[in-house]
Parts: structure tokens; C-alpha cells; sequence
């Protein structure tokens, strides 16, 4: 899902939803270094994890051997701890099942 679309859909969801599974710490992806990554988080609300997506947005990160890359509201995005390579992509399905998981604040 990219980025834009991600930040769209988050926008749509209550902000004091609590997740218990959501996301959180934007990093450049270790598989695609001009793509963008966040680590999963236990407990994010939708208001947090909109504000870190917000927060990517036009954001220079290093890629892991180098090189620096701004993410834009085209560039894809995926669920995965700084440092590794999950293949794990935010999809709209996965967004979904984590906001349909929510329980209010």
C-alpha cells in the first residue's frame, strides 16, 4: 500500500482506537531501501500510527549500505523491525484486520 493511501485510510479510522496490533518507528525497508518500513507495535492507536506516516512523508532515511531516499505519498510500505527484510507489505486487506481488531480507548 503506499504511503498516501496508508495515511488516507488512517485518517478515515477513529484516532483513539487502540490496536493491538498496529505499527510505529519509520525506517528506510531493508528490502527495498527507497521504500519505507514501520516496526510493529502492540497497543498503537490509530491516531499514533497516522502521525508516523504523516511523520515519513517527505522524509530523507539512509538506505542500509547507503544512499539516501525520500518517501513519497507513492512509495510502498511494509510491516518490518529496522533492520531486517520481513517481505511483509502494509496491504489494504492488512490494514483492515488490524483496524477491524481496534477497541476504543
Amino acid at each position: 500500500m503506499p504511503l498516501g493511501e496508508l495515511i488516507t485510510a488512517l485518517e478515515a479510522a477513529d484516532p483513539d482506537l487502540v490496536l493491538p496490533d498496529g505499527f510505529t518507528h519509520p525506517h528506510s525497508y531493508r528490502g527495498y531501501y527507497h521504500e519505507l518500513a514501520f516496526e510493529p507495535a502492540h497497543n498503537a492507536t490509530v491516531g499514533e500510527m497516522l502521525a508516523d506516516a504523516r511523520s515519513a512523508l517527505g522524509t530523507t532515511y539512509t538506505g542500509w549500505k547507503g544512499g539516501d531516499f525520500v518517501m513519497h505519498d507513492y512509495t510502498d510500505c511494509w510491516l518490518s523491525e529496522e533492520g531486517r527484510a520481513s517481505g511483509d507489505s502494509i496491504s489494504a486487506l492488512l490494514l483492515r484486520l488490524m483496524l477491524g481488531q481496534g477497541t476504543p480507548r
